[in-house]
């Protein structure tokens, strides 16, 4: 079988992937090769799902911009035969937390930043803070910002209707696992699945997010990503709480996130230590240990909740410098792209990427945002590009 473009995996960058590039050439033939149809374990439906711009980077704040674009018209964009898409972008806003001087710091600096590229963020003091959201304890806090038009959405729904509009372009997803890649005169030339079939391609895209360096092996180098696992906890809370945003609070050690879900609260902490192999087990000792201890000092009347569940997923976690890295490795098959290690931020940033690797195979090389700073050239060349602040 004969493709223009193989795409390796099918969440929501691979479908991304496709979708710009179906849209910007209406008969390219494109197959897209996802191992999980059923996305049982996929990150793009495991994740809190948030869509923010608070970041201190341009580039990672363009494309959080495009996101809200993207996901902002969803409905529309994603219509078929009639049948609009449900996307629920629920912006109740996000709230970064800063409780020492090195901290404050770099908020600061990152919201002149955000103001500059025209985002809607407000520097608080303390008590600016507690003004907003009474039920926050904020007697640790030395300031904080506050995006309002941010928020999160229903993952599922707008992996769903991505994948139900690529495929309504004419974009193939084939339910199979990459098994080896036939590299060849500097090309990668097919892709042999797991079922014994075989697609050929002129372009190869690693979209396959924590397994993406697995992949990568098969086309003969290795990649700075992978997986690091995370638990997302749902509680609920007897006591009335105002509609809180999704706030991050780095405090005492790792950071923690929570945000409202349904009748309840999700929240999650980002242990990097953790990073290297998969592992589906939750952490429910750490909810007792650490987390609850964390949500507690920060909203008090998290004192009285309970667990109602929880689940594991994992961050494309970029060991190099927590960034994503995207394009041609150096030395390896030009045509064999990659987008991966986005570290906690993939699902907003997955249309931009997915539009920055259209423009790759159709364009030559970035067009809308510069994505060069994220090259994955800088890994070889031993160029870091963190971000500063709170990264997911």
């Amino acid at each position: 079988m004969k493709y223009d473009v193989i795409i390796i995996g099918g969440g929501l960058h691979g479908s991304s992937t496709a979708w710009h590039l179906a849209v910007r050439e209406p008969g390219l033939r494109i197959a897209v090769v996802e191992r999980d149809p059923a996305y049982e374990h996929a990150a793009s439906i495991r994740s809190t799902a948030g869509v923010r711009v608070m970041f201190s980077q341009e580039e990672n704040v363009r494309m959080s911009q495009y996101g809200h674009e993207f996901y902002q018209g969803y409905e529309r964009t994603m219509t078929v035969d009639g049948e609009e898409a449900t996307v629920s972008f629920r912006r109740q806003g996000y709230l970064h937390i800063a409780t020492s001087p090195d901290m404050a710091e770099s908020m600061r600096a990152n919201h002149a930043l955000q103001r500059r590229l025209g985002c809607h963020v407000d520097l608080l003091d303390a008590a600016g803070t507690a003004a907003r959201f009474p039920s926050l304890r904020m007697d640790d806090v030395i300031c904080a910002t506050h995006s309002p038009d941010d928020g999160w959405i229903d993952s599922h729904g707008a992996l769903m209707a991505l994948r139900r509009k690529a495929r309504a372009l004419g974009v193939s997803y084939i339910a199979d696992s990459a098994a080896a890649l036939n590299v060849s005169s500097g090309l990668v030339r097919s892709a042999a699945l797991e079922s014994g079939e075989a697609l050929e391609g002129d372009w190869v895209v690693n979209n396959a997010g924590a397994w993406a360096h697995e992949v990568s092996a098969m086309a003969g180098f290795d990649i700075p990503v992978r997986p690091m696992p995370r638990t997302t906890w749902f509680f609920d809370c007897r006591a009335e709480i105002e509609p809180l945003p999704l706030t991050t609070d780095a405090a005492n050690g790792h950071s923690i996130g929570f945000r409202p879900e349904g009748a309840g609260f999700i929240a999650g902490i980002s242990d990097y230590a953790r990073t290297g192999d998969f592992d589906w087990e939750p952490d429910l000792e750490g909810f007792e240990s650490e987390a609850w201890p964390r949500l507690a000092h920060r909203v008090p009347a998290f004192e009285a909740i309970r667990l109602r569940n929880a689940w594991a997923c994992h961050y494309a976690y970029n060991i190099f410098d927590g960034n994503m890295i995207i394009g041609a490795w150096p030395g390896a098959p030009e045509n064999f792209l990659i987008a991966t290690g986005f570290s906690g931020h993939g699902l907003q940033h997955a249309p931009a990427a997915g539009r920055a690797l259209s423009e790759l195979i159709l364009d030559g090389g970035f067009a809308t945002i510069d994505l060069d700073r994220f090259h994955c050239r800088r890994v070889p060349e031993n160029r870091r590009e963190p971000e500063r602040g709170v990264t997911a």
